[in-house]
């Protein structure tokens, strides 16, 4: 029965695969509607570690920001590409690149020696993003980067579901009974209380919970991944990508 089992699992896949050029040769969108709803039924028998297994979080995430802050202020660098320079700086009515730089950048990395094109990385202050008021609130939240704007639907955090409960921390004031694997948020090890949103006690006996919950839909998941993902491979220092700084 076991070897029954092993054999349909890369049939399915060939399956699919004829589909999908069945579909092309006849001209017809295996994305359709009708076509779509076929391909996803196809996939979801195929297993995680196979090619076109439908994603774990196909039933979407839940997940909605508390406002807490906290992610502003995990150790850690925020990398600004090229044209988040230009959009933050006219959003703040710079002109001069060097006063921008004085003001917000601790470090930048030059490309093709046109300053234009250069990565830079913001300061901190305070233990926090430069840009973190003490509403709790980001000052360029419109224009925020794309490191902060996919947050936490970044790669590393969708490669399975443990990592995805990892980075999930419940609020200060919940008790965290002795030898549960929940936690609170720490500078060094971050984390999202945002995803977390199991009814929990907090220290003065209330509940707590996160009303505002949202079901994230896998296609939006997807497409903040994706955008994650491009923005961290198109930086220009793989030794930096691999040690302090990934999505």
């Amino acid at each position: 029965m076991s070897s029954l089992l092993t054999l349909k699992q890369p049939l399915l896949v060939l399956l699919l695969l004829l589909f999908i050029v069945h579909c092309r040769l006849l001209q017809v969108d295996a994305l359709s509607n009708s076509s779509s709803r076929f391909l996803r039924k196809l996939r979801g028998n195929i297993p995680q570690k196979y090619p076109f297994a439908l994603p774990w979080y196909e039933d979407g995430l839940n997940f909605s920001c508390t406002g807490c802050g906290k992610c502003c202020k995990v150790d850690g660098d925020v990398w600004l590409a090229p044209e988040e320079v230009s959009k933050i700086m006219e959003h703040l009515y710079y002109t001069s690149r060097s006063q921008f730089r004085t003001d917000f950048i601790k470090a930048e990395i030059l490309q093709d020696d046109d300053e234009d094109k250069s990565w830079m990385c913001l300061k901190r202050k305070e233990g926090a993003c430069i840009f973190l008021g003490d509403d709790k609130k980001c000052k360029i939240y419109e224009h925020r980067p794309v490191q902060c704007q996919t947050y936490p639907f970044w790669p590393s955090l969708l490669s399975d579901p443990a990592a995805w409960e990892e980075e999930a921390v419940v609020p200060d004031d919940v008790l965290i009974d002795e030898g549960s694997t929940q936690r609170h948020w720490s500078q060094e090890e971050g984390g999202c209380e945002g995803i977390t949103i199991t009814a929990t006690i907090t220290e003065t006996n209330d509940i707590a919970s996160n009303e505002n919950a949202e079901v994230v839909q896998r296609e939006e998941i997807t497409t903040k991944m994706r955008q994650a993902k491009k923005h961290w491979l198109r930086f220009p220092i793989d030794e930096i990508k691999t040690s302090t700084w990934y999505l």
